[in-house]
C-alpha cells in the first residue's frame, strides 16, 4: 500500500473526523471573544433548547421545499446509468426563506442577537445532527443501497464515512445533496450572516464595512442559487459521494467557517473606513460577476447543439475527446477552449477567490480569524483543481494532454 495509502485509507480519516468536530467549537468560542475552558466548550457542543429548536425549524423547513410541487431539473447521467432528478425552485426557496427570517427578526427582535450568542449550541446540534445523518448514509450503502451497480471496492470503516459510499442517496423522498448542500448548507450561510450583521448594528451602530462584508456574501449566495441548476454538474455532485466531508461538511463547517467573517466582526467591530469599505466593494463585485459570466459561458456553451455558440463575439471553439463508459462503449465530450475557458482551465476558481478576499477585507486589521474562509478557500479551490484535472486526465487520456496544450494556465494566466 505504500506511506501514501497508510495516510489517505487509515490515519488522516480518523483525525479529521475528531479534530474538525473539535475545531468547530473552538473557533465558536473564539469568535465570540471567549477564553477557551474544556467544561464550557463541552457543555455548549451538546447545544441547548433554543439550538435544537432552530436547527430543527431549519431541516423541516429546507425539505419540505424540496416536497412541494416544482419544475425538475436533470443532472449529469451517472456511469452507471443513473439520472438524478432535482428540484427547480431554488431561487423562489431563497426569497421565501429570506421573507420567513424577517417575520421572524420582526416578531422576536432579539432572535439575530440570540442565534449569534448560542452559535456554539447551534454547532454543536448541527455537528451531532450532521454525525447521526453521515452514520445512517453508510449503514443504508450496506444494507440497503440505492443503486447496487454503483459499488465502491472495501476500504475502512473510517475512510468509507469520511468519504461515503453513495453518488446520489435520498431521504424522504428527496436528494441528500440538494438537501444539505443547497437547501441546509447555502442557505444557512444566507440567513447566519444577516443574523451576524443585525447584531453587530444592535451593539455597534451602523458600519460601511460590516455592510459590504454582507452584501458581497449575498450577492455570491444568491448567484448560487440563481444558478444551483449549474451546481448539479460540479464535482460535489457528480464526483463526492455523500458522507463526512460532503454533507457533514455543509451541515457544519459551512455555517462555521463561512460565515466566520461575518460572526468575528460582531465582537470585533472593523476598523476599515468608508472608502476603504467602497474599494473592498468594487473589488468583490468585479470578482462575483466575473465568477458568474465564466459559469456562463460553460452553460451556454453545454446548453448549445453541438456546442455552436458564440463567445466574446466569435463561435466557440473546442476540442473532441474520446472516452469510454462504465459499460466500455466509446463516448465523445467537447472541452471548451475559447471565451474565459480559453484563457485558464478553472478561471471561475480565480475569480471565486477574488470575491471570497473583498468580503474579508472589513476585517483588515483584526488578525487572521477574518480571513480564515479565504485561507481555506485558497486551499480548497486548488486541491479541487488537482482533483478535477486527476479525474479528466483519467476519463480523457491523450485527449486530456492535448486540451492541457492548448489551455496551459490553471488558475492565473502566465503564473499557475
Amino acid at each position: 500500500m505504500g506511506l501514501y495509502g497508510v495516510v489517505r485509507y487509515h490515519l488522516a480519516p480518523p483525525f479529521i473526523l475528531l479534530a474538525f468536530p473539535c475545531a468547530v467549537q473552538v473557533l465558536a468560542q473564539l469568535g465570540q471573544g471567549e477564553p477557551l475552558e474544556a467544561r464550557a466548550l463541552l457543555v455548549r457542543a451538546l447545544g441547548s433548547a433554543f439550538a435544537w429548536t432552530v436547527v430543527g425549524a431549519w431541516v423541516a423547513w429546507a425539505w419540505l421545499w424540496l416536497r412541494l410541487p416544482a419544475r425538475t431539473v436533470e443532472g449529469p447521467a451517472t456511469l452507471f446509468g443513473y439520472t438524478p432528478v432535482y428540484q427547480d425552485n431554488g431561487v423562489l426557496y431563497y426569497w421565501a426563506s429570506l421573507v420567513a427570517f424577517f417575520t421572524a427578526q420582526a416578531l422576536w427582535p432579539g432572535l439575530s442577537a440570540g442565534l449569534w450568542a448560542q452559535m456554539p449550541e447551534l454547532l454543536g446540534a448541527l455537528n451531532t445532527t450532521a454525525l447521526l445523518l453521515c452514520a445512517y448514509l453508510r449503514a443504508k450503502a450496506k444494507r440497503r443501497p440505492e443503486h447496487p451497480a454503483d459499488r465502491q471496492p472495501p476500504r475502512p470503516a473510517a475512510y468509507e464515512f469520511y468519504c461515503g459510499l453513495e453518488l446520489h442517496p435520498r431521504l424522504l423522498g428527496v436528494d441528500v445533496k440538494q438537501l444539505t448542500n443547497c437547501r441546509i448548507g447555502m442557505m444557512g450561510w444566507q440567513l447566519l450572516i444577516i443574523a451576524f450583521y443585525v447584531a453587530s448594528v444592535q451593539r455597534h451602530g451602523f458600519s460601511a464595512a460590516t455592510l459590504v462584508n454582507l452584501l458581497l456574501q449575498s450577492v455570491f449566495i444568491a448567484k448560487f442559487f440563481w444558478w444551483e441548476a449549474g451546481y448539479f454538474s460540479t464535482l460535489d455532485i457528480t464526483l463526492d459521494r455523500a458522507g463526512y466531508y460532503l454533507c457533514w461538511g455543509c451541515l457544519v463547517w459551512v455555517p462555521c467557517l463561512y460565515t466566520y467573517s461575518s460572526y468575528f466582526l460582531v465582537a470585533h467591530p472593523p476598523s476599515l473606513g468608508a472608502w476603504g469599505a467602497a474599494g473592498a466593494a468594487a473589488l468583490g463585485m468585479a470578482g462575483i460577476l466575473l465568477n458568474y459570466r465564466v459559469d456562463l459561458e460553460r452553460q451556454l456553451f453545454r446548453a448549445a447543439p453541438r456546442g455552436q455558440c458564440s463567445l466574446w463575439g466569435r463561435p466557440a471553439s473546442f476540442l473532441v475527446v474520446s472516452y469510454r463508459d462504465a459499460a466500455g462503449a466509446p463516448r465523445q465530450s467537447r472541452l471548451l477552449t475559447s471565451g474565459c475557458w480559453g484563457v485558464a482551465r478553472h478561471l471561475n476558481y480565480t475569480f471565486e477567490l477574488v470575491g471570497a478576499l473583498a468580503w474579508c477585507l472589513p476585517g483588515l486589521g483584526l488578525g487572521p480569524w477574518p480571513f480564515l474562509y479565504f485561507f481555506f478557500l485558497v486551499v480548497l479551490l486548488v486541491h479541487r483543481t488537482f482533483r478535477d484535472e486527476e479525474k479528466c486526465a483519467e476519463k480523457y487520456g491523450a485527449g486530456w494532454e492535448e486540451y492541457c496544450k492548448l489551455v496551459p494556465y490553471r488558475l492565473v494566466p502566465f503564473v499557475f
